[in-house]
């Protein structure tokens, strides 16, 4: 029998308290705009504000109860939980199972005591210790005597022991129970030292140890220290479950416990970790996937936003053990692919290898979110922090949508961000799950600590100037031949953009247009299947403009197909207005097909502009030229204090996250003008951040 709703589930009426509201300006003058106020009364108001925001009733509302035969009560919390009136978050919320696999699972259950932990370092309210006391029975219940975990609970209040996102192992569900029982074996040191609770977890969380050593360091070889090679890449073998983001979920659980229990063999697991998270990164600034960690060693074309846990990792382990090798890894990501993504568009949802911009998820951006915070503790460079507000604007409205990701009146977190169209709006999903939720309150739980990242949770985007991504299944009719659309949602390595790539063989061409909005340089990338054929079987020609023709060869690789994606030529000039791309087969073979997925025209430097309340501006940059340039910007001065004159404070950051140069930068407003002129230096490779009120 399930016993419904939570009696003990925080009946809050959230006052909504915009956090920028809090931001009051003094003395801006009217002949002058001013570049940004500095100092800790804006910050602290803005992290005061940030920290009213945090709701945990639904998070409660999601715990449940299941009744067992012999009277034993295992808590839950649902997976799912979705209105009762499909997309109306005015609705009742209606708890759903997740279809075959089972209502609750070790997943989400180790999150959300993460959560109530973590809210409880910031308030200290017993509540949270009840709650993350209620979420560990159910993991204790969900633990076998070997140290493993089974994810899924059914109804029934049977564990779900077959089904492959539920069984047992060193898997996903066993790192993230480690994380939970190791914060817990920290706090509750703290908060119930003579409780004897600690030990509790202490003992639960010591076969699972056991078993990840055993993981790592049993067999004939022990798996630590082989490696295997993908498409001639080579690849960590000893990655949990072949992925360097769950081995980065059991690097944050060991060091979780090591601070709380030093201990030389967690010490020894989180170097073995942390070293091959630290080798699967790739890519340059101006190079796919531009300094990012890769996720999986099943794939070097793919990048996903969920789960992005290694530049946390990375980050609290080379603090903890005093490694900066580590957190200099974590930075090479975050000075390049990172600021990649917040000065373009805000949240990548996965390199595919193309950039793609659906499905955003929750869990996506709390992991970059938090990862970069972890950078500003392991490093005390304030870039970080500023950084991770930007990101996590996200979840209050400064993403693709514009509507807030998150709902402080009720607590609940949406699902994620889908493509817009007649069934879906602007695209927001209101589900509110266990995920979602926990993901939106973990992340907010985090800034609140950090009154710098707070100063910037309030933007939202005014204009942004990214990438144009040109698909190849967009043409019409063929120029010649039949070249042929193929629909794929998943290659086996990567996600083709707008889930259609084209073939091409003798005799095929087409021709594909696009716009620019200004003149500029842009950096050409083509996203096409590389194949292990003899060099010049397989050749694409493409022609920009009709221009002269690239040579795109798709020969190369050592053992199997998959999408690469590369520069076309270095940086070529383009007019304002529209232009075309050719694409023709150029291969001697007559029988063999080339794959062409799209053509990607980066500008040389793109840029976002985001404002807030009381005149705040801000405005993140970010070069792919290999040297110094000033970036010309008309910006928008609509949401900027009357004056003649505005004051732009630029700081210019390098490649490697250094600030080297600050500058003020003043631009005459004429009368009744709507934009101005920003002048922007950028460093080579690096990213400038620009405010002003």
């Amino acid at each position: 029998m399930r016993i419904m709703g939570n009696s003990r589930a925080l009946r809050l009426t959230a006052c909504i308290v915009l956090v920028a509201a809090t931001v009051v300006l003094c003395g801006i003058s009217a002949q002058t705009a001013s570049p940004p106020a500095t100092g800790q009364p804006l910050a602290v108001d803005a992290c005061r504000a940030v920290g009213e925001m945090i709701n945990l009733s639904h998070l409660d509302y999601l715990r449940d109860e299941i009744s067992l035969s012999d009277g034993t009560v295992v808590p839950i919390w649902w997976v799912y939980c979705e209105p009762t009136v499909s997309g109306d978050r005015s609705a009742k919320y209606k708890y759903v199972e997740a279809a075959s696999e089972g209502v609750s699972c070790v997943d989400d259950v180790a999150r959300a005591a993460l959560a109530y932990l973590a809210d409880y370092e910031r308030t200290g309210n017993p509540h949270d210790l009840d709650m993350s006391k209620d979420a560990f029975s159910f993991i204790e219940y969900m633990r076998t005597p070997e140290g493993h975990f089974y994810n899924f609970i059914l109804e029934s209040g049977a564990r779900n022991l077959k089904g492959s996102t539920s069984e047992q192992g060193v898997n996903w569900w066993t790192a993230r129970a480690m994380w939970a029982l190791a914060r817990g074996v920290r706090v509750f040191g703290r908060a119930e030292p003579d409780s004897g609770y600690a030990e509790r977890l202490e003992a639960l969380i010591g076969p699972s140890l056991k078993a990840v050593h055993a993981f790592l360091t049993d067999g004939d070889p022990a798996l630590f220290g082989q490696y295997k090679t993908l498409h001639g890449a080579t690849i960590p073998a000893w990655f949990v479950g072949d992925g360097a983001d769950a081995s980065g979920v059991v690097v944050m659980a060991l060091c979780e416990l090591y601070q709380a229990r030093p201990d030389p063999h967690v010490a020894e697991m989180i170097r073995m970790f942390a070293d091959g998270i630290a080798q699967f990164q790739m890519g340059t600034a101006d190079e796919f996937p531009f300094g990012a960690h890769m996720p999986w060693g099943g794939s070097i074309s793919h990048w996903h936003g969920w789960g992005y846990h290694q530049i946390r990792a990375l980050g609290m382990a080379g603090r903890v053990l005093g490694n900066p090798e580590w957190v200099q890894s974590a930075e090479r990501a975050a000075n390049g692919f990172v600021t990649h993504m917040l000065a373009s568009i805000g949240l990548f949802a996965h390199l595919g290898p193309a950039p793609l911009t659906y499905v955003q998820l929750s869990y996506g951006c709390q992991t970059v979110t938090t990862g970069l915070l972890e950078l500003y503790r392991a490093t005390g460079r304030e870039i970080y922090a500023k950084l991770a507000g930007i990101s996590g604007s996200w979840f209050l409205g400064n993403n693709v949508t514009g509507h807030p990701m998150y709902d402080a009146a009720t607590g609940r977190g949406w699902d994620g961000i889908d493509p817009p169209g007649p069934e879906r709006g602007i695209g927001v999903s209101f589900n509110a799950g266990a995920e979602s939720t926990i993901e939106a309150v973990t992340t907010l739980i985090e800034l609140a600590g950090v009154p710098k990242a707070c100063e910037y949770m309030s933007l939202g985007t005014r204009a942004r100037y990214p990438f144009r991504v040109v698909e190849a299944e967009s043409f019409d009719k063929p120029t010649s031949g039949r070249p042929r659309k193929m629909w794929a949602s998943w290659t086996g390595e990567g996600i083709p953009s707008g889930e259609f790539y084209v073939t091409a063989r003798s005799g095929d061409s087409f021709r594909l247009n696009f716009s620019v909005p200004e003149d500029d340089e842009f950096i050409p990338y083509v996203v096409y299947e590389r194949q292990a054929v003899a060099p010049g079987q397989v050749s694409l020609a493409v022609s920009i403009d009709d221009g002269e023709p690239i040579i795109v060869d798709a020969s190369g690789s050592p053992d199997t197909k998959y999408f690469v994606m590369e520069k076309l030529s270095d940086s070529v000039r383009l007019s304002a207005g529209r232009h075309s791309v050719n694409v023709k087969f150029a291969g001697a073979s007559k029988s063999l097909n080339a794959s062409i997925d799209a053509l990607v025209f980066q500008p040389l430097v793109e840029w976002r502009h985001m404002t807030g309340p009381g005149y705040q501006n801000v405005l993140l940059a970010r070069s792919f030229a290999g040297q110094a340039v000033t970036k010309p910007i008309n910006v928008d001065i609509r949401k900027t204090s009357p004056a003649s004159a505005i004051q732009f404070r630029a700081c210019c950051y390098d490649a490697q996250g250094e600030l080297v140069r600050e500058a003020q930068l003043s631009s005459p407003v004429a009368s009744g003008a709507e934009t101005a002129l920003l002048d922007l230096p950028m460093e080579p490779f690096g990213y400038t951040l620009v405010e002003w009120r």
